[in-house]
């Protein structure tokens, strides 16, 4: 069974920019799959083709909070039957991209997509049986202006991965700030201080989609 995948990332690729992700499906069954390759797979989430979704906890060799580490950091559901599903989306606000030591991978064409300072890009991963599919134009004027990933999953879902333009809220922007200042004294504990850390927040909003934001600590 072969695993198809698509790599993006936010900035450029010779100056500021973000960790590396990368979208992975396979080719005789819908399962979608999301990970950071920059972070080594922290965090990794996974959409089944049953409807059954999950975000793994990182290596528990690097877990640093109290008390033992899960398994996941979240276990959901979605209908595998709707025309629509939002469940998972990437906000990586323009403010968190850096130049930096990263890590070298095999050039496998990742999209850059640029940021405008100040704002902020968000990558959404959909899942939908509408037919006809939605015209390239009626996503840009949503908003969604970049299509990294369309493809037709074999249970005839199409996987849609897009990316647009967002704002993150100055009340989200402050606890950013805040959360970013609790981790510091714990990444300075480290034996090896990494070149560039960086930081993945979870949430969830009231319409239960789930997201990563990344940050630079």
């Amino acid at each position: 069974m072969a695993t198809l995948s698509a790599r993006f990332g936010v900035g450029d690729l010779r100056g500021l920019r973000s960790s590396e992700w990368v979208v992975m499906w396979k080719s005789k069954k819908s399962d979608v799959y999301l990970a950071a390759r920059t972070l080594g797979g922290t965090l990794k989430l996974s959409l089944h083709e049953s409807g059954q979704c999950h975000v793994r906890a990182p290596d528990p060799r690097k877990w640093l909070s109290p008390g033992p580490p899960p398994r996941f950091i979240d276990l959901w559901t979605i209908d595998p039957h709707s025309l629509y599903e939002f469940p998972f989306g990437i906000i990586i606000p323009a403010s968190e991209l850096r130049h930096a030591v990263w890590a070298k991978h095999r050039n496998r064409g990742t999209v850059w997509i640029p940021a405008k300072p100040g704002g902020a890009i968000e990558i959404a991963i959909f899942l939908t049986r509408a037919e006809p599919r939605p015209p390239l134009n009626s996503l840009a004027s949503a908003g969604w202006d970049k299509v990294i990933v369309l493809e037709r999953l074999p249970d005839g879902r199409d996987l849609w991965v897009v990316a647009g333009e967002t704002k993150l809220p100055e009340e989200r922007r402050i606890e950013l700030e805040r959360i970013k200042q609790q981790v510091r004294p714990l990444v300075s504990t480290l034996a090896t201080m990494p070149a560039n850390p960086r930081l993945l927040l979870f949430a969830c909003n009231e319409q239960g989609t789930r997201r990563f934001v990344e940050a630079a600590v």
